[in-house]
C-alpha cells in the first residue's frame, strides 16, 4: 500500500481538524504576521519597509479590504486580500480577490474556505455583480480545484503585464 500523497493527506484531515477561524480587518499590529504570510504564498523578495508603507496604504484604502482569520490565541492562520471598484462592461461592482494564503500549520483545516466565505458575503453587501481571483495553475490549491470546489468556475482568460 501507498501512503497518501500530500493533497490526498490534505483532503483527510479537512474532516478530522476543521477549524472555524475568527475572521476581522487587519490592524497595523498584523503587519508582521501578514508579511510572513505572504512570504508563504511565495512572495520572498518583499523589502520589509517597502511593505509597511504598502501595508499602511492598502488598509487604509476605502476600496481594499484586508481580512485575516485567526484562532482563539490570535495567532495568524490565514489571509484574505480584496478590492472593489465600478466596472463599466459590468454596469455595476466588482470584487477582485487580490490574495489569499493559509499558514502552513493551518492548511487543510477550512481557513481557506471559511475566508472566501467572507469574501463572499461582502461582495453581497457591496451589491457587486461579480467576485473573481486570479490563481497561478502551478499551485497546489489549483490543482486540488480548490477554487471550484469553493464554487468558482475557471475562464478562458489571460493575465498580461508589462514588464
Amino acid at each position: 500500500m501507498t501512503s497518501p500523497t500530500r493533497s490526498e493527506h490534505r483532503e483527510t484531515l479537512t474532516t478530522e481538524s476543521v477549524i472555524v477561524p475568527s475572521i476581522r480587518a487587519a490592524r497595523s499590529s498584523d503587519a508582521s504576521g501578514v508579511l510572513e504570510l505572504l512570504r508563504e504564498l511565495g512572495y520572498t523578495a518583499l523589502d520589509p519597509s517597502e511593505y509597511a508603507l504598502a501595508f499602511e496604504s492598502v488598509t487604509a484604502h476605502p476600496e481594499m479590504r484586508v481580512l485575516v482569520a485567526e484562532d482563539e490565541s490570535g495567532r495568524l492562520l490565514g489571509l484574505l486580500s480584496l478590492s472593489h471598484r465600478p466596472q463599466l462592461r459590468l454596469g455595476g461592482t466588482l470584487v477582485t480577490i487580490d490574495e489569499l494564503v493559509v499558514a502552513e500549520h493551518g492548511r487543510a483545516r477550512g481557513i481557506g474556505r471559511a475566508l472566501l466565505e467572507h469574501a463572499k458575503r461582502v461582495g453581497v453587501e457591496l451589491g457587486a455583480r461579480r467576485l473573481q481571483l486570479s490563481t497561478n495553475r502551478s499551485r497546489e490549491s489549483y490543482a486540488r480545484g480548490f477554487y471550484v470546489k469553493c464554487g468558482f468556475t475557471e475562464v478562458n482568460s489571460a493575465v498580461m503585464r508589462l514588464k
